[in-house]
């Protein structure tokens, strides 16, 4: 197969590529010029630069040599921040509209396009461990979700043979979101939003690689919408716990008041709007944090893919602190 992965360069899409890799196809990588490809680095992969969201009036053609000759598309590039929701828009959905226009112009015989959506995109479930379903109503709650949610609109109506993944949560080796509450627990701190125990579902980047290759592998997932989540359901304060076991330190929850998180999340708009740059912590962020909960079910994927999250959560988190460790991060 050949494979070509936007965002190949990301966290997420690294290991993809290596998983690719792994198995024997052949990558390439779109990439706009200013792109770190450091973790792309001693992997035989191609490289082509160029950009979803080009100026107005440029069609589908400048992805051209970006779609040219491949079996499969991977999509992951997107946009996690903005100051509107248009900007949101602007890469998530007219991104991806570019892309698909572009395969369908120039990749005649493409043999799937796998969009790596978001359980954003779905919004939130309905609080405690019961998990949501790929077909409940979707309800996004944030600029992110639905741009996101649009996106798979887009692909849903391409005519583009397609397979949708929805992950929650992502963290593992390379991941900077999350890893800023690994920093923060090292300094034996668990900071907790509000008062309710919000549960999670998460899924560790090496395992969501493998179940995005086998989605684009298996015939029965075509046209197929698929949540991609770890078996385990936890708390925050029940992950920071497994964190704080992890880095070998001694964890102290501290409770934040609900209300003090909104205000943070304003502050972080106007310090972020005086810089000129977007943050992921955000008012947007804030409203995600105090979501009754984010609990998915992947039953759907371990029936018709096959594919199930192999590593258990101590495991990975255990293996995710040696990377950053080894790394220099923590």
């Amino acid at each position: 197969m050949f494979a070509l992965v936007t965002g190949g360069q990301g966290f997420i899409g690294s290991h993809l590529c290596e998983r690719l890799i792994q198995e024997g196809h052949r990558v390439r990588v779109l990439a706009r010029e200013s792109s770190d490809l450091t973790y792309l680095q001693g992997l035989p992969v191609e490289v082509v630069q160029g950009d979803l969201v080009g100026p107005r009036d440029l069609g589908p053609g400048d992805l051209s040599h970006a779609v040219a000759g491949v079996d499969c598309v991977f999509h992951l590039a997107g946009a996690l921040k903005g100051f509107r929701e248009a900007d949101l828009m602007r890469v998530n959905r007219d991104g991806t509209r570019r892309l698909a226009d572009a395969c369908l112009a120039h990749t005649p015989k493409l043999s799937r396009f796998v969009l790596v959506s978001s359980l954003a995109a779905a919004g939130p479930s309905p609080g405690g461990s019961a998990p949501a379903f790929e077909d409940a109503q979707p309800a996004p709650l944030t600029w992110y979700g639905k741009s996101k949610l649009e996106a798979e609109g887009v692909v849903q109506k391409s005519g583009l043979p397609f397979t949708i993944l929805r992950p929650p949560i992502v963290f593992g080796p390379r991941d900077r979101d999350v890893f800023s509450y690994f920093k923060i627990a090292k300094a034996g701190v668990l900071p907790i939003p509000g008062w309710k125990n919000r549960c999670y579902s998460l899924v560790f980047a090496p395992d969501l690689a493998t179940g995005i290759l086998q989605a684009a592998a298996e015939p029965k997932a075509a046209s197929g919408l698929f949540n991609l989540t770890g078996a385990e359901v936890v708390t925050w304060s029940e992950l920071g716990q497994k964190i704080s076991a992890a880095l070998g330190v001694r964890g102290h929850v501290l409770r934040l008041p609900e209300f003090a998180i909104q205000a943070s999340g304003r502050i972080a708009d106007l310090a972020a709007r005086v810089r000129g740059r977007p943050q992921i912590f955000s008012s947007q962020k804030v409203i995600e944090m105090l979501a009754p909960a984010w609990v998915a079910s992947s039953g759907k994927a371990q029936t018709i893919m096959g594919w199930s999250a192999k590593t258990p959560l101590e495991e990975a988190l255990s293996l995710t602190v040696r990377w950053y460790r080894d790394h220099g991060w923590l």
